[in-house]
Protein backbone atom coordinates (compact mmCIF):
# COMPACT_ATOMS: atom_id res chain seq x y z
CA UNK A 1 0.00 0.00 0.00
CA UNK A 2 2.82 2.35 0.82
CA UNK A 3 4.47 1.79 -2.55
CA UNK A 4 1.24 2.60 -4.37
CA UNK A 5 0.91 5.92 -2.55
CA UNK A 6 4.53 6.86 -3.29
CA UNK A 7 4.06 5.96 -6.95
CA UNK A 8 0.94 8.10 -7.12
CA UNK A 9 2.78 11.04 -5.57
CA UNK A 10 5.66 10.56 -8.01
CA UNK A 11 3.34 10.49 -11.01
CA UNK A 12 1.51 13.57 -9.80
CA UNK A 13 4.82 15.36 -9.50
CA UNK A 14 5.73 14.41 -13.09
CA UNK A 15 2.44 15.74 -14.42
CA UNK A 16 2.93 19.07 -12.72
CA UNK A 17 6.34 19.45 -14.38
CA UNK A 18 5.41 18.16 -17.86
CA UNK A 19 2.01 19.50 -18.90
CA UNK A 20 2.10 17.99 -22.38
CA UNK A 21 2.36 19.58 -25.83
CA UNK A 22 -0.03 22.28 -27.01
CA UNK A 23 -0.78 21.77 -30.71
CA UNK A 24 -1.71 24.98 -32.52
CA UNK A 25 -1.15 26.35 -36.03
CA UNK A 26 1.42 29.13 -35.68
CA UNK A 27 0.59 31.39 -38.63
CA UNK A 28 2.39 34.67 -39.34
CA UNK A 29 1.46 37.42 -41.75
CA UNK A 30 3.23 37.02 -45.10
CA UNK A 31 4.19 33.40 -44.45
CA UNK A 32 4.41 31.34 -47.62
CA UNK A 33 3.75 27.61 -47.92
CA UNK A 34 4.54 25.21 -50.72
CA UNK A 35 2.48 22.01 -50.47
CA UNK A 36 3.32 19.01 -52.63
CA UNK A 37 1.44 15.71 -52.64
CA UNK A 38 1.48 12.51 -54.70
CA UNK A 39 -1.22 9.88 -55.15
CA UNK A 40 -0.96 6.38 -56.60
CA UNK A 41 -4.28 4.56 -56.96
CA UNK A 42 -5.88 1.64 -58.77
CA UNK A 43 -9.34 2.09 -60.26
CA UNK A 44 -11.67 -0.94 -60.16
CA UNK A 45 -15.10 -1.30 -61.72
CA UNK A 46 -17.18 -4.20 -60.41
CA UNK A 47 -13.97 -5.69 -58.94
CA UNK A 48 -12.13 -5.57 -62.28
CA UNK A 49 -8.98 -3.45 -62.46
CA UNK A 50 -9.52 -0.73 -65.06
CA UNK A 51 -6.32 1.33 -64.75
CA UNK A 52 -3.64 2.62 -62.42
CA UNK A 53 -3.45 6.36 -61.84
CA UNK A 54 -0.73 8.73 -60.63
CA UNK A 55 -1.64 12.22 -59.52
CA UNK A 56 0.25 15.20 -58.17
CA UNK A 57 -1.03 18.30 -56.42
CA UNK A 58 1.03 21.40 -55.64
CA UNK A 59 -0.13 24.43 -53.72
CA UNK A 60 1.36 27.89 -53.27
CA UNK A 61 -0.38 29.49 -50.30
CA UNK A 62 0.26 32.79 -48.51
CA UNK A 63 -1.04 34.06 -45.16
CA UNK A 64 -2.62 37.37 -46.20
CA UNK A 65 -4.39 38.39 -43.00
CA UNK A 66 -4.47 37.56 -39.28
CA UNK A 67 -7.78 38.13 -37.47
CA UNK A 68 -7.68 37.22 -33.77
CA UNK A 69 -7.04 33.45 -33.74
CA UNK A 70 -7.65 32.92 -37.48
CA UNK A 71 -5.50 33.29 -40.57
CA UNK A 72 -6.70 34.08 -44.08
CA UNK A 73 -4.85 31.92 -46.60
CA UNK A 74 -4.90 32.61 -50.34
CA UNK A 75 -3.24 30.96 -53.29
CA UNK A 76 -3.41 28.38 -56.05
CA UNK A 77 -3.57 24.59 -56.03
CA UNK A 78 -2.39 22.89 -59.23
CA UNK A 79 -3.53 19.33 -59.98
CA UNK A 80 -1.57 17.11 -62.38
CA UNK A 81 -2.21 13.74 -64.00
CA UNK A 82 0.12 11.48 -65.96
CA UNK A 83 -0.16 10.64 -69.62
CA UNK A 84 1.48 8.26 -72.07
CA UNK A 85 4.43 5.97 -71.67
CA UNK A 86 6.66 8.69 -70.21
CA UNK A 87 4.31 9.04 -67.20
CA UNK A 88 5.19 12.73 -67.00
CA UNK A 89 2.84 14.95 -65.01
CA UNK A 90 0.54 17.17 -67.08
CA UNK A 91 -1.30 20.13 -65.54
CA UNK A 92 -4.98 19.20 -65.40
CA UNK A 93 -6.62 21.93 -63.34
CA UNK A 94 -5.86 25.13 -61.41
CA UNK A 95 -7.84 25.83 -58.26
CA UNK A 96 -7.71 29.37 -56.86
CA UNK A 97 -8.49 29.28 -53.17
CA UNK A 98 -9.18 31.59 -50.26
CA UNK A 99 -10.10 30.36 -46.80
CA UNK A 100 -9.82 31.07 -43.10
CA UNK A 101 -8.27 28.55 -40.74
CA UNK A 102 -8.12 28.98 -36.99
CA UNK A 103 -5.21 27.94 -34.76
CA UNK A 104 -6.87 24.57 -34.04
CA UNK A 105 -7.36 23.61 -37.72
CA UNK A 106 -11.02 24.50 -38.33
CA UNK A 107 -11.82 25.72 -41.87
CA UNK A 108 -14.10 28.49 -43.14
CA UNK A 109 -14.31 28.35 -46.93
CA UNK A 110 -16.89 29.55 -49.44
CA UNK A 111 -18.75 26.93 -51.52
CA UNK A 112 -17.52 28.44 -54.78
CA UNK A 113 -14.02 27.10 -54.13
CA UNK A 114 -13.68 23.57 -55.50
CA UNK A 115 -10.21 22.97 -54.03
CA UNK A 116 -10.33 19.15 -53.65
CA UNK A 117 -8.55 18.59 -50.34
CA UNK A 118 -9.27 17.29 -46.87
CA UNK A 119 -10.55 20.11 -44.67
CA UNK A 120 -10.30 20.21 -40.90
CA UNK A 121 -7.80 17.35 -40.65
CA UNK A 122 -6.01 17.59 -38.37
CA UNK A 123 -8.09 19.48 -35.84
CA UNK A 124 -6.52 19.80 -32.39
CA UNK A 125 -8.11 20.10 -28.94
CA UNK A 126 -7.64 23.34 -27.00
CA UNK A 127 -5.81 21.58 -24.18
CA UNK A 128 -2.25 20.14 -24.15
CA UNK A 129 -1.72 16.54 -25.25
CA UNK A 130 0.45 13.84 -23.75
CA UNK A 131 1.86 10.89 -25.67
CA UNK A 132 -0.85 8.25 -25.98
CA UNK A 133 -3.74 10.72 -25.80
CA UNK A 134 -6.66 10.19 -28.19
CA UNK A 135 -9.32 12.58 -29.47
CA UNK A 136 -11.99 12.84 -32.14
CA UNK A 137 -13.29 15.53 -34.49
CA UNK A 138 -15.33 16.07 -37.64
CA UNK A 139 -13.47 16.55 -40.91
CA UNK A 140 -14.54 17.02 -44.53
CA UNK A 141 -13.36 15.91 -47.94
CA UNK A 142 -14.06 18.19 -50.89
CA UNK A 143 -14.29 16.74 -54.40
CA UNK A 144 -14.61 18.33 -57.83
CA UNK A 145 -17.02 16.15 -59.83
CA UNK A 146 -17.72 18.65 -62.63
CA UNK A 147 -15.83 16.83 -65.37
CA UNK A 148 -16.42 13.31 -64.13
CA UNK A 149 -20.15 13.49 -63.34
CA UNK A 150 -21.28 17.01 -64.29
CA UNK A 151 -21.97 18.01 -60.66
CA UNK A 152 -21.74 21.81 -60.61
CA UNK A 153 -20.86 22.39 -56.94
CA UNK A 154 -18.10 20.97 -54.74
CA UNK A 155 -19.17 17.69 -53.15
CA UNK A 156 -18.39 17.92 -49.43
CA UNK A 157 -18.20 14.56 -47.65
CA UNK A 158 -18.28 14.57 -43.83
CA UNK A 159 -15.79 12.29 -42.09
CA UNK A 160 -15.59 10.96 -38.53
CA UNK A 161 -11.92 11.37 -37.57
CA UNK A 162 -9.99 9.65 -34.75
CA UNK A 163 -6.52 10.69 -33.59
CA UNK A 164 -3.77 9.39 -31.34
CA UNK A 165 -0.57 11.17 -30.33
CA UNK A 166 2.04 8.42 -30.84
CA UNK A 167 5.27 10.14 -29.77
CA UNK A 168 8.08 12.42 -30.93
CA UNK A 169 11.15 12.13 -33.11
CA UNK A 170 13.89 14.43 -34.40
CA UNK A 171 14.14 15.23 -38.14
CA UNK A 172 16.86 17.61 -39.34
CA UNK A 173 17.30 18.90 -35.81
CA UNK A 174 13.60 19.73 -35.36
CA UNK A 175 11.18 18.15 -32.89
CA UNK A 176 8.49 16.28 -34.82
CA UNK A 177 5.32 14.77 -33.32
CA UNK A 178 3.88 11.59 -34.82
CA UNK A 179 0.10 11.37 -34.96
CA UNK A 180 -2.08 8.50 -36.13
CA UNK A 181 -5.16 9.69 -38.03
CA UNK A 182 -8.00 7.41 -39.12
CA UNK A 183 -11.25 8.53 -40.64
CA UNK A 184 -14.31 7.00 -42.22
CA UNK A 185 -16.72 8.37 -44.84
CA UNK A 186 -20.21 6.94 -45.30
CA UNK A 187 -22.33 9.38 -47.23
CA UNK A 188 -25.40 9.26 -49.48
CA UNK A 189 -25.59 11.96 -52.15
CA UNK A 190 -28.97 13.58 -52.71
CA UNK A 191 -29.96 14.95 -56.10
CA UNK A 192 -32.73 17.32 -57.04
CA UNK A 193 -35.94 15.79 -58.36
CA UNK A 194 -35.74 15.44 -62.12
CA UNK A 195 -31.94 15.06 -62.32
CA UNK A 196 -31.06 13.21 -65.50
CA UNK A 197 -29.57 9.76 -64.97
CA UNK A 198 -28.34 9.36 -68.54
CA UNK A 199 -24.86 9.35 -67.02
CA UNK A 200 -24.49 7.14 -63.90
CA UNK A 201 -24.00 9.28 -60.79
CA UNK A 202 -22.44 8.34 -57.45
CA UNK A 203 -25.26 7.44 -55.09
CA UNK A 204 -23.31 6.41 -52.01
CA UNK A 205 -19.65 6.94 -51.13
CA UNK A 206 -17.89 4.83 -48.51
CA UNK A 207 -14.23 5.19 -47.63
CA UNK A 208 -11.62 4.66 -44.96
CA UNK A 209 -8.25 6.35 -44.54
CA UNK A 210 -5.27 5.49 -42.38
CA UNK A 211 -2.62 8.20 -42.04
CA UNK A 212 0.66 8.83 -40.26
CA UNK A 213 0.85 12.58 -39.81
CA UNK A 214 4.01 14.42 -38.79
CA UNK A 215 3.71 17.76 -36.99
CA UNK A 216 6.59 20.21 -36.48
CA UNK A 217 6.43 21.12 -32.79
CA UNK A 218 9.19 23.72 -33.15
CA UNK A 219 7.38 25.64 -35.91
CA UNK A 220 3.77 24.88 -34.97
CA UNK A 221 3.06 23.71 -38.53
CA UNK A 222 2.54 20.47 -40.50
CA UNK A 223 5.61 18.60 -41.71
CA UNK A 224 4.45 15.68 -43.88
CA UNK A 225 2.11 12.68 -44.05
CA UNK A 226 1.71 9.17 -45.50
CA UNK A 227 -1.68 7.59 -46.12
CA UNK A 228 -3.46 4.47 -47.32
CA UNK A 229 -7.05 4.73 -48.54
CA UNK A 230 -9.95 2.82 -50.06
CA UNK A 231 -12.96 4.57 -51.67
CA UNK A 232 -16.09 2.75 -52.82
CA UNK A 233 -18.65 4.52 -55.04
CA UNK A 234 -22.04 2.84 -55.39
CA UNK A 235 -23.39 4.25 -58.65
CA UNK A 236 -26.99 5.04 -59.59
CA UNK A 237 -26.94 2.20 -62.15
CA UNK A 238 -25.82 -0.36 -59.55
CA UNK A 239 -22.15 -0.49 -60.58
CA UNK A 240 -19.39 -0.46 -57.96
CA UNK A 241 -16.44 1.85 -58.58
CA UNK A 242 -13.50 1.55 -56.18
CA UNK A 243 -10.26 3.52 -55.72
CA UNK A 244 -7.52 1.83 -53.68
CA UNK A 245 -4.20 3.53 -53.15
CA UNK A 246 -1.69 5.47 -51.14
CA UNK A 247 -0.56 9.07 -50.95
CA UNK A 248 2.09 11.22 -49.34
CA UNK A 249 2.74 14.92 -49.01
CA UNK A 250 5.08 17.53 -47.57
CA UNK A 251 4.81 21.18 -46.58
CA UNK A 252 7.69 23.61 -47.03
CA UNK A 253 7.63 26.95 -45.21
CA UNK A 254 9.51 29.95 -46.55
CA UNK A 255 10.91 32.45 -44.10
CA UNK A 256 8.10 34.85 -43.34
CA UNK A 257 8.45 38.34 -44.77
CA UNK A 258 8.52 41.38 -42.53
CA UNK A 259 5.22 43.20 -42.44
CA UNK A 260 6.59 45.96 -44.69
CA UNK A 261 8.01 43.46 -47.20
CA UNK A 262 4.69 41.64 -47.26
CA UNK A 263 2.79 44.87 -47.98
CA UNK A 264 5.12 45.61 -50.92
CA UNK A 265 4.73 42.13 -52.38
CA UNK A 266 0.98 42.11 -51.89
CA UNK A 267 0.58 45.44 -53.74
CA UNK A 268 2.90 44.26 -56.52
CA UNK A 269 1.03 41.00 -57.06
CA UNK A 270 -2.39 42.64 -57.05
CA UNK A 271 -1.49 45.37 -59.51
CA UNK A 272 0.46 43.10 -61.85
CA UNK A 273 -2.67 41.02 -62.46
CA UNK A 274 -4.10 43.95 -64.45
CA UNK A 275 -1.05 46.20 -65.10
CA UNK A 276 1.80 43.82 -66.04
CA UNK A 277 4.34 46.62 -66.51
CA UNK A 278 3.86 48.13 -63.04
CA UNK A 279 6.82 48.19 -60.64
CA UNK A 280 6.44 48.45 -56.86
CA UNK A 281 9.49 49.24 -54.72
CA UNK A 282 10.36 50.59 -51.30
CA UNK A 283 12.45 53.72 -50.76
CA UNK A 284 13.23 56.03 -47.86
CA UNK A 285 10.22 58.13 -48.91
CA UNK A 286 7.75 55.24 -48.89
CA UNK A 287 6.18 52.74 -51.28
CA UNK A 288 6.73 53.72 -54.93
CA UNK A 289 4.22 52.53 -57.54
CA UNK A 290 5.81 53.13 -60.97
CA UNK A 291 3.07 52.86 -63.58
CA UNK A 292 5.18 54.00 -66.53
CA UNK A 293 3.29 56.09 -69.09
CA UNK A 294 0.40 53.65 -69.63
CA UNK A 295 -2.22 56.20 -68.54
CA UNK A 296 -1.36 58.68 -71.30
CA UNK A 297 -1.27 58.89 -75.04
CA UNK A 298 2.15 59.52 -76.57
CA UNK A 299 3.57 63.02 -75.93
CA UNK A 300 0.30 64.08 -74.26
CA UNK A 301 -1.53 64.32 -70.94
CA UNK A 302 -4.67 62.86 -72.54
CA UNK A 303 -5.74 59.57 -70.98
CA UNK A 304 -5.70 56.32 -72.96
CA UNK A 305 -8.77 54.11 -73.43
CA UNK A 306 -7.57 51.68 -70.74
CA UNK A 307 -6.67 54.34 -68.18
CA UNK A 308 -9.99 54.19 -66.34
CA UNK A 309 -9.52 50.53 -65.33
CA UNK A 310 -5.88 51.10 -64.39
CA UNK A 311 -6.77 54.11 -62.22
CA UNK A 312 -9.49 52.06 -60.52
CA UNK A 313 -6.99 49.35 -59.58
CA UNK A 314 -4.60 51.94 -58.16
CA UNK A 315 -7.38 53.62 -56.15
CA UNK A 316 -8.27 50.25 -54.62
CA UNK A 317 -4.71 49.98 -53.30
CA UNK A 318 -4.59 53.57 -52.00
CA UNK A 319 -7.82 53.01 -50.03
CA UNK A 320 -5.88 50.68 -47.75
CA UNK A 321 -3.68 53.60 -46.61
CA UNK A 322 -6.24 56.13 -45.36
CA UNK A 323 -3.76 57.88 -43.08
CA UNK A 324 -0.88 58.23 -45.54
CA UNK A 325 -0.10 61.19 -47.77
CA UNK A 326 0.38 60.54 -51.48
CA UNK A 327 2.92 62.19 -53.76
CA UNK A 328 2.71 61.93 -57.55
CA UNK A 329 5.80 62.63 -59.68
CA UNK A 330 5.82 62.91 -63.47
CA UNK A 331 8.96 62.06 -65.47
CA UNK A 332 9.91 62.20 -69.15
CA UNK A 333 12.83 61.11 -71.29
CA UNK A 334 15.38 63.61 -72.65
CA UNK A 335 13.88 63.94 -76.14
CA UNK A 336 12.86 67.54 -76.93
CA UNK A 337 13.40 70.84 -75.10
CA UNK A 338 13.93 70.62 -71.34
CA UNK A 339 11.21 73.21 -70.59
CA UNK A 340 8.69 71.29 -72.66
CA UNK A 341 9.52 68.03 -70.87
CA UNK A 342 9.16 69.71 -67.48
CA UNK A 343 5.77 71.09 -68.46
CA UNK A 344 4.55 67.72 -69.83
CA UNK A 345 5.63 65.83 -66.70
CA UNK A 346 3.81 68.36 -64.49
CA UNK A 347 0.62 68.10 -66.57
CA UNK A 348 0.66 64.29 -66.32
CA UNK A 349 1.24 64.38 -62.58
CA UNK A 350 -1.59 66.90 -62.12
CA UNK A 351 -3.94 64.86 -64.34
CA UNK A 352 -3.17 61.68 -62.40
CA UNK A 353 -3.85 63.42 -59.08
CA UNK A 354 -7.14 64.86 -60.37
CA UNK A 355 -8.35 61.48 -61.67
CA UNK A 356 -7.47 59.65 -58.45
CA UNK A 357 -9.31 62.24 -56.32
CA UNK A 358 -12.30 62.01 -58.64
CA UNK A 359 -12.52 58.27 -57.99
CA UNK A 360 -11.82 58.52 -54.26
CA UNK A 361 -12.77 61.84 -52.65
CA UNK A 362 -11.02 60.70 -49.48
CA UNK A 363 -7.70 61.48 -51.21
CA UNK A 364 -8.46 65.21 -51.32
CA UNK A 365 -6.07 67.10 -49.11
CA UNK A 366 -3.62 64.20 -49.05
CA UNK A 367 -2.20 64.33 -52.59
CA UNK A 368 0.64 66.53 -53.80
CA UNK A 369 2.17 66.39 -57.28
CA UNK A 370 5.30 67.59 -59.04
CA UNK A 371 6.91 67.34 -62.47
CA UNK A 372 10.58 66.39 -62.73
CA UNK A 373 10.86 66.42 -66.52
CA UNK A 374 14.01 64.64 -67.69
CA UNK A 375 16.02 65.31 -64.53
CA UNK A 376 15.60 61.94 -62.75
CA UNK A 377 16.18 59.17 -65.35
CA UNK A 378 16.21 55.58 -64.15
CA UNK A 379 18.46 54.45 -66.99
CA UNK A 380 20.33 55.95 -69.93
CA UNK A 381 18.26 57.75 -72.59
CA UNK A 382 20.58 56.48 -75.36
CA UNK A 383 18.19 53.72 -76.47
CA UNK A 384 14.46 53.60 -77.20
CA UNK A 385 14.02 51.01 -74.44
CA UNK A 386 15.78 53.32 -71.98
CA UNK A 387 13.67 56.31 -73.02
CA UNK A 388 10.51 54.22 -72.61
CA UNK A 389 11.61 53.28 -69.09
CA UNK A 390 12.23 56.90 -68.13
CA UNK A 391 8.80 58.09 -69.32
CA UNK A 392 6.76 57.35 -66.23
CA UNK A 393 4.45 58.48 -63.46
CA UNK A 394 5.34 57.46 -59.91
CA UNK A 395 2.74 57.31 -57.14
CA UNK A 396 4.42 57.34 -53.74
CA UNK A 397 2.60 56.23 -50.58
CA UNK A 398 4.65 58.32 -48.19
CA UNK A 399 5.96 56.93 -44.90
CA UNK A 400 4.25 58.37 -41.82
Amino acid sequence: MRKIILLFLFLSGCLSVYAGELFQFNYKLGQKFYIEGYVEEDLYKNDILVKSIRLKNAGDITVTKIVENKALLEGIFNYYTTEGISREFILEEKYPTKFFMDIYGNYEIDDRYFMPVVRGVPTFPKTPLNIGDQWKSRGYEAHDFRKLYGISRPVILPAAVSYQYLGNTIINGEKIAQISINYVINYTLKYQYGTSLDVPLPYRIIGYFNQLYLWNLDKGLPHSYKENFDYVFIMSNGEIVEYIGKSNGTLTVSEELSKHEYIIENIRNRLKENIPSVEVTSTEQGIVINIGEILFKFDSDELTENADEDLGNIVDVLREFPNRKIRIIGHTDSTGPEDYNLSLSLKRARKTATELKKRNPGLRGRITYIGMGENKPLVSNETEEGRRTNRRVEIIILNP
